[in-house]
């Protein structure tokens, strides 16, 4: 199979081809989306910072946007979780996603909070946390979670 894909999962791609020299806005969507999340939760909380932002594409089929965070605790999430919420769920959509899945991940063993992610769900995910009430794992806060 040298030099051919493998199908995607379901049989279907999702997203559009980008042409090349079609990647600058992109990028300018992910830094503006960096920088919209630190000042979001400056506002929120006072002294945070975003060193890091991505998109991602996993195996599975599910796509999201995730940043790396610091200075964030996870009282500060609960206390402002519709906040932090919505503001994951626009920048999401400004990216392209449907956010199914929003999210905290902590430092295990600790109440800092080191990421958050809008994540769109693939099918097979989908089926796998609707079916589960809680938390996928203890080092994650669950915001938002469509069945």
């Amino acid at each position: 199979m040298k030099g051919k894909c493998r199908p995607c999962p379901g049989g279907k791609k999702k997203g559009r081809i980008k042409k090349e020299g079609d990647n600058k806005m992109e990028k300018e969507d992910i830094n503006a989306g960096r920088r919209r999340v630190e000042n979001e939760l400056r506002s929120l909380v006072g002294s945070i910072f975003v060193p890091e932002a991505k998109l991602f594409a996993m195996r599975c089929g599910c796509y999201g946007f995730y940043a790396d965070i610091r200075g964030l605790r996870a009282d500060d999430v609960e206390a402002f979780s519709e906040k932090i919420k919505e503001i994951m769920r626009r920048i999401g959509e400004d990216m392209g996603l449907r956010a199914d899945f929003i999210y905290a991940r902590k430092l295990p063993g600790s109440e800092e909070v080191v990421a958050l992610t809008a994540r769109e769900l693939c099918d097979s995910c989908r089926r796998e946390l609707a079916s589960s009430k809680s938390s996928p794992r203890p080092d994650i806060i669950v915001l938002k979670k469509r069945r």
